[in-house]
């Protein structure tokens, strides 16, 4: 069997923390093979980010179109980009390429550091998650997208209406952190944490789930296991290490019994 691909396009990290580092490391633990295109060059570290540059359209563009000439793509990761607008593009790049691409969107608008990165506001945040197979925001997020909304309902509705899939990570909700929901079709599906190994913050965590929800769908499991496979990766990353910076370890599917 050949093995799985998902190409990323997102950010370059130099700490490795997140970005397509982060991304490449989480696929080649589920063994699938990560390609990847740069969305922007960041001056960082795993604390504070100085600088980011952004790659232009064109060069974006020109990327892409050399991966899909050496291979295909069903799956594709979007990490960072400067606007809801700039990511859409990059999709509909995307499906020229392949008109059944799939696209797991993580909608990174600022850095945990509080760096804002949509400095153009949310203006066709709708549009572009229509376009989503999986969009991957955290509690936070969905509340900079929604301001003074109830997140819960504004996940049932888009989810029903847009028809996109959306897995909501709760890791800053006030009153269960590590509690995480999978919404499809106005449905939602709750995530409790599992185990009581201790877990430290992370910086990265969220590129790091959304690639791990993308191999997982590319390693051909539905989307409920896909969440729950994602899910004790990250626990295991969060795990790994006492630091801003974890490990990438081999990951073997306990819940659903397999070795990859």
């Amino acid at each position: 069997m050949e093995q799985p691909r998902v190409l990323v396009v997102a950010g370059y990290d130099p700490s490795g923390g997140a970005g397509v580092l982060a991304d490449v490391k989480t696929l080649e633990a589920h063994g699938v093979y990560g390609w990847a295109v740069c969305t922007a060059m960041t001056w960082q570290n795993e604390r504070v980010i100085r600088r980011v540059d952004w790659t232009p359209e064109k060069d974006l563009f020109e990327q892409m179109d050399l991966c899909f000439a050496s291979a295909d793509f069903d799956w594709v990761k979007i990490g960072v980009t400067p606007s809801p607008g700039a990511a859409a593009n990059i999709i509909r790049h995307l499906k020229q390429h392949n008109p059944a691409v799939r696209v797991v969107l993580d909608p990174v608008i600022r850095a945990s550091s509080g760096s804002m990165f949509w400095e153009g506001g949310v203006a066709g945040w709708e549009e572009l998650a229509a376009q989503c197979f999986m969009l991957t925001p955290n509690w936070e997020e969905i509340g900079w997208l929604y301001p003074d909304e109830d997140v819960m309902e504004r996940c049932r509705v888009l989810t029903a209406w847009v028809g996109c899939h959306l897995f909501l990570k709760g890791g800053h909700h006030p009153e269960h952190p590590g509690r995480d929901y999978l919404w499809s079709g106005g449905r939602v599906e709750v995530l409790e944490p599992a185990g009581d190994e201790p877990v430290y913050p992370k910086h990265g965590s969220g590129c790091v789930l959304a690639s791990a929800l993308a191999a997982n769908l590319a390693l051909g499991h539905g989307l409920s296991v896909a969440a729950i496979q994602a899910k004790d990766y990250v626990k295991q990353f969060l795990s790994s290490d006492k630091t801003l910076l974890g490990w990438h370890r081999s990951f073997g599917g306990r819940r659903a019994g397999f070795i990859f």
